[in-house]
């Protein structure tokens, strides 16, 4: 029924938010922690979470193409809920190194789960606009980080920002038993899964991967380094937690117009167009103040939440039948970026400024637009 597939989207989204959330939280919360983490520490911790999270790429792809996804993102879930109870009962920052790299072990596992999950459940036309609505994910996150995490470290510690996502993790895992299983939700066995890899020879999943690299190498430095950025400015703590939150809240009416917009420009054109918009806009974060900043904040968050799903439906038709596999291997390639990105920041700060940073991150944005000429026609 068509509440059911709604729902499917409805939990894989909440899902995808736990696992970028997570992801999220160390750049707010670092900032209050009482373990006093430097400029090398934080960028290792984001760093394992990433290492961790790309090692599942692979397996978390294929198994999703395999089995059914649901059990896949459940069992995750309770991974993710699992470290984060560690992460926020940690007294070192030896600790807060492996929580976070096992919690990117137990999120990696999400998005390859719920895209092949969403994949099974709509085709044609319906497809890009479900995929809209699953990638609420993305804004939502980022918008609740900066309003939501602040608030807590000041007014219940820090710590509690870990409790509280691993009690969500928990009850949304238990949320897929609601809906029970239906047809749809079983992965097709056309082919087996270790023996037909044929699909991740496309060279359009060659492009979608590299691209998408350099997209979101710049992506998780603005993301993971913005919140900083703003008290530099001379924000206080909230100011700066709204000015972070600006960068996506736009991004919510945006995601859910985005399928609507792919389905008139296509997947390429979209990728192309408003990565170019949205390059130009970072190195502008480096040059603005006052209003300005504000507005190109502002501008950020609805660009970008038109890409993500963007990028989310291309590797859905891409791979079609083994969408898993592909958006594994894709997501392989998005979150190394991020393992990546944090030692790169790292270095332009401690050599440089935040202006070299955003300009850094503009250049790489418009890099990876023009390599999304390179797409063959996806329909």
């Amino acid at each position: 029924m068509a509440y059911r597939r709604w729902f499917i989207v409805g939990v894989s989204s909440a899902s995808f938010f736990l696992s970028y959330f997570s992801r999220l939280a160390w750049s707010i919360v670092s900032v209050y922690s009482s373990l006093r983490p430097t400029v090398i520490e934080d960028s290792i911790i984001f760093s394992l979470f990433f290492i961790g999270y790309v090692i599942v790429q692979l397996p978390s792809g294929l198994i999703s193409d395999e089995v059914n996804p649901r059990y896949v993102v459940m069992t995750a879930l309770m991974g993710l809920a699992a470290s984060s109870i560690v992460s926020g009962l940690g007294n070192s920052v030896f600790v807060e190194y492996v929580a976070s790299f096992f919690m990117g072990l137990s999120a990696g596992w999400v998005y390859p789960g719920t895209v092949k999950l969403i994949t099974m459940n709509f085709k044609g036309r319906e497809l890009p606009i479900a995929m809209g609505y699953y990638s609420l994910a993305w804004p939502l996150s980022i918008v609740l980080a900066g309003a939501v995490l602040p608030f807590i470290c000041v007014n219940l510690g820090w710590r509690w920002a870990y409790y509280i996502i691993s009690v969500i993790s928990i009850t949304v895992s238990l949320l897929y038993l609601i809906n029970g299983g239906n047809d749809n939700d079983q992965p097709s066995k056309a082919s087996g899964v270790f023996t037909d890899l044929t699909v991740l020879k496309n060279p359009n999943t060659l492009v979608i991967s590299l691209s998408g690299f350099l997209f979101f190498l710049s992506y998780w430095v603005i993301t993971l380094y913005a919140y900083k950025y703003f008290l530099t400015l001379g924000f206080n703590d909230y100011l700066a937690g709204l000015a972070y939150s600006l960068l996506a809240l736009l991004g919510i009416p945006s995601t859910v117009i985005a399928g609507y917009i792919i389905s008139r420009l296509n997947v390429k054109n979209t990728l192309v167009i408003f990565e170019a918009i949205y390059g130009v806009l970072t190195i502008l974060l480096g040059l603005l103040t006052g209003v300005g900043l504000i507005t190109v904040a502002a501008a950020m968050g609805f660009v970008r939440f038109i890409i993500t799903p963007a990028n989310s439906t291309a590797v859905s038709l891409i791979g079609r039948e083994r969408a898993g596999s592909v958006t594994g291997l894709a997501n392989l390639f998005w979150q190394l970026s991020g393992a990546v990105a944090p030692g790169i920041a790292a270095y332009l700060l401690l050599s440089l400024n935040y202006r070299y940073l955003w300009l850094f991150s503009g250049l790489a944005i418009l890099m990876s637009a023009l390599m999304y000429q390179l797409l063959l026609s996806i329909k």
